[in-house]
């Protein structure tokens, strides 16, 4: 019987090949072209960008920080988004994206009785 702190031993991973094995062990985080590790400061970082166009920015700051292309695109597009919508709707839609969505409440109604019938003896 294991213990609260142990680990449950995984099953040894099952590859194609040897060849799929190799590539997939190329693409580990750190390993030379492998996927690059994603630090925890980067989605405080983008939580600030959010907090800035939604309160602080100007109309000139966004456009002026949608002309600079060096900026990521996912950014500029935000931007974008936020300058050209018309409605207030689009702009809870985009900050329930950013921030979640508030806690709503959900009336239960009780549901009709279904009525069942059943085949053989009665």
């Amino acid at each position: 019987m294991r213990m609260k702190d142990e680990k449950k031993p995984r099953a040894p991973r099952k590859y194609k090949s040897a060849e799929s094995k190799a590539r997939e062990a190329a693409h580990h985080f750190g390993k030379a072209g492998g996927n690059p590790i994603c630090p925890q400061s980067i989605a405080g970082n983008q939580r600030e960008f959010y907090r800035w166009v939604e309160t602080i920015a100007t109309e000139k700051e966004l456009r002026d920080y949608i002309a600079d292309k060096t900026h990521p695109w996912s950014r500029i597009h935000f931007c974008e988004l936020w300058l050209n919508n018309t409605e207030l709707d689009e702009v809870f839609t985009m900050t329930n994206q950013t921030h979640g969505a508030p806690k709503q409440p959900i009336e239960v109604q009780s549901l009709p009785k279904i009525q069942c019938e059943f085949f053989g003896d009665e």
